[in-house]
């Protein structure tokens, strides 16, 4: 059921179409603008392709007219679009100024460990001798160019260096209200194939003690203003801490991992955590493990409808499913996204297995 005061939806950032889905699911009239406008996000939404982005944000919502704004990622890096939009339509996002701050890497290390949460030490100069170091773009996400650095050399340009953490990649997703804080759920990030680029997740369980820290976490940003749909980047260490690597202040890529959990679709529930927050949120029975991989093309290759007819029946055979699917006719060049593969199984460890095997079938079949 819509929100009464808001019928038409523009979801933007780099890849919409998991927030588009969810939206679309909750009866909402979806606009979407992204890199690809891939053929199953024009399936629930009206569809245009950032050539210019981010910075072609603004004429799509002068042509959309939206009743309001939602993003993915990265746009959470410019504030300055995000205030020009906000002075167009409604911006259903925490204030720029909140974004701003958790975006910081100094500031949000001097709010975590204030309150005893850890972060890695943080510097702007010269790679230090000791430990290992990552340069860190102050406009990255989804891990595009970051990249561990050699002792003695400068920060590069537009960077930061952050210490690097040993242990499991994780990520968390809340919905921040008012005056609640709701840890959606937490994934385990697979293996990147190239540095640190986003190659996908499958949900796990932590231990109590854990869960809580994430909890007095989602507490802390909220009442820094953070509200809505948010999400974290966070390493568990080999000797069983929560390191948090970063916030993000939007619908994540891991997300739809929780769309089974929740009664309602997170889209909705984002929403009215700006228009109606005193909506409660409620948790359906348990769900399966749920993952989802991205394909990254090995090699230029050009999507032909019989390429994408035999990828849609190897996945029928494994029973998983295809998402971010290209249009016949594009070209995907190396290291470029080709699709995303999803399943649900019992256990995270096996359904990992299954993922990383499919990906590789598939992989073999886009090469030949």
């Amino acid at each position: 059921m819509t929100n009464l005061d808001i019928s038409r939806i523009l979801i933007v950032g780099a890849c919409v179409r998991a927030a588009a889905q969810s939206a679309h699911q909750a009866g909402y009239q979806v606009y979407a603008a992204d890199l690809f406008a891939d053929s199953d996000t024009q399936l629930v939404a009206h569809c245009k392709t950032l050539t210019d982005y981010p910075y072609d944000t603004l004429r799509v919502v002068e042509q959309f007219q939206p009743d309001a704004v939602c993003i993915t990622g990265a746009l959470e890096n410019y504030p300055s679009i995000l205030e020009t939009i906000s002075q167009r339509t409604l911006l259903l996002t925490p204030p720029v100024s909140a974004i701003t701050f958790v975006r910081s890497p100094r500031q949000l290390s001097s709010l975590l460990h204030s309150h005893g949460l850890n972060f890695p030490e943080v510097i702007g100069s010269h790679v230090p001798q000791d430990g290992r170091w990552l340069a860190k773009p102050f406009k990255s996400a989804s891990g595009h160019q970051i990249k561990l650095v050699r002792p003695g050399i400068s920060c590069p340009a537009n960077c930061y260096l952050q210490r690097y953490i040993e242990g499991r990649s994780m990520s968390a997703s809340y919905l921040l209200q008012p005056e609640i804080t709701t840890l959606l759920g937490t994934s385990e990030l697979l293996s990147p194939p190239f540095q640190f680029q986003f190659q996908g997740a499958v949900t796990k369980t932590l231990a109590p003690q854990h869960t809580s820290e994430l909890e007095r976490l989602g507490d802390l940003l909220r009442k820094q203003g953070i509200l809505g749909l948010v999400g974290i980047d966070f390493i568990l260490t080999d000797d069983d801490k929560l390191v948090i690597l970063e916030v993000n202040p939007r619908y994540t890529a891991t997300m739809e991992l929780y769309r089974d959990y929740w009664e309602s679709p997170l889209m909705a529930y984002h929403i009215e955590a700006f228009r109606n927050p005193s909506r409660p949120i409620s948790r359906t029975i348990e769900s399966p493990v749920a993952g989802k991989q991205v394909l990254y093309a090995s090699q230029k290759i050009n999507i032909s409808a019989g390429l994408l007819e035999h990828l849609h029946q190897m996945a029928a055979t494994q029973n998983v499913s295809l998402a971010d699917l290209p249009h016949v006719g594009t070209t995907i060049h190396k290291e470029h996204p080709i699709l995303t593969i999803q399943a649900t199984g019992k256990d995270t460890g096996l359904l990992k297995e299954q993922l990383n095997t499919i990906a590789t079938n598939l992989l073999d079949t886009t090469t030949l």
